[in-house]
């Protein structure tokens, strides 16, 4: 690996041959950077995700890529050099400026077919909101946490400058030369019903995007009307990342670290432990999922985004429950939701 290279607010280091992780700033709902990845080759490059519109810098063109267009100078490379997009997954912080690398370097932009869920809430991101606002109220958020919890969103929109349109819809299963490997793209939902990784066998090498992360837990958010259990899809994902038992992960926030498999191992670990208390507690009495946040993360104060993150993740574990019959739900008189395990009460009382 190379030494650092430091410009102008991004870090820029030789993670593996032919390989340079670029950290690019975020700053947003405590989140200090997003780690995109170029691949070099001598007929255009391969870059992997692409943060989003710089903030804060006098000399920022309109189009918010100053701080991609220093990383990737220090990496040898130019937006004009882009033949060829890959974006993990559709969240803004890795998404982001999709819209403007394909627009000025001509390239490709490639994702899951799947994203197109995420797409939508950047092409009506009111709707968007609203339909979190009446999720997150019939599941007991009321007031300033239910409007502080919805709208983060809107919080996102103004570091992404336009909406990338992909050219290449994946699968998953799809091999690419690129910087003189063999990469195989692996759909890995859970984090994003679209969420890919990709996969260099001959090195054990894989940029896990928001799959894998070194320190923190990724967070498996439930959205009304995407996928019906998305805590299921992730667990399965993990194994499926485990079973190739990467050397070296590439992660999408954070340095590269080693055994992909013992963290993959670790973070599913977390998540049924996790399943397991969420049962346990609707097992001993009918809880709603505001009720569940309290007893799960505390009673310290939490950010709006820190609260949706959380509430959605329980949203989560209750569904993968739903899904397996090991759990149910039914509307109070005030059309609040409560869970419990006792199916055959909650189906009685159920309209």
């Amino acid at each position: 690996m190379g030494a650092p290279l430091v410009t102008t607010g991004v870090d820029v280091s030789e993670v593996a041959a032919g390989v340079h992780r670029l950290a690019l700033p975020l700053g947003i709902h405590g989140v200090p950077t997003v780690s995109a990845y170029l691949l070099h080759d001598d007929d255009g490059d391969t870059l992997v995700d692409c943060g989003v519109a710089a903030a804060g810098e006098e000399d920022d063109p309109a189009d918010g890529t100053a701080a991609l267009s220093a990383a990737l100078a220090a990496a040898g490379s130019s937006i004009e050099r882009v033949a060829r997009l890959i974006v993990t997954h559709a969240h803004i912080d890795h998404f982001g400026l999709a819209g403007e690398v394909v627009r000025r370097s001509g390239g490709e932009l490639w994702m899951h077919r799947r994203t197109d869920l995420d797409l939508a809430k950047y092409e009506d991101p009111e709707e968007a909101v609203d339909r979190r606002t009446l999720m997150l109220a019939d599941h007991g958020l009321y007031g300033q946490e239910l409007t502080e919890s919805s709208e983060g969103l809107r919080d996102w929109l103004p570091v992404m400058p336009s909406i990338g349109r992909p050219s290449t819809l994946l699968d998953g299963g799809e091999r690419l030369a690129a910087g003189g490997r063999t990469w195989e793209v692996v759909h890995t939902p859970g984090h994003s019903p679209g969420h890919v990784c990709l996969w260099d066998p001959g090195s054990r090498l894989l940029c896990s995007g928001d799959h894998l992360l070194r320190i923190v837990s990724p967070p498996v958010t439930f959205e009304r009307g995407f996928e019906p259990d998305p805590m299921g899809s992730y667990l399965d994902s993990l194994d499926r990342v485990r079973a190739l038992a990467p050397e070296l992960v590439l992660p999408g926030h954070g340095g590269p670290f080693r055994d992909g498999a013992q963290r993959a191992e670790s973070i599913a670990a977390g998540k049924r432990r996790r399943l397991a208390q969420v049962r346990e507690l609707i097992d001993t009495r009918p809880r709603t999922v505001a009720e569940l946040l309290g007893e799960l993360f505390g009673g310290g104060a939490l950010t709006g985004a820190q609260r949706h993150f959380a509430l959605a993740e329980i949203l989560a574990y209750l569904a993968f429950h739903e899904v397996r019959g090991a759990a149910a739900r039914t509307r109070r008189p005030d059309g609040v939701f409560v869970w419990s395990t006792d199916i055959d009460e909650e189906r009685e009382r159920s309209p």
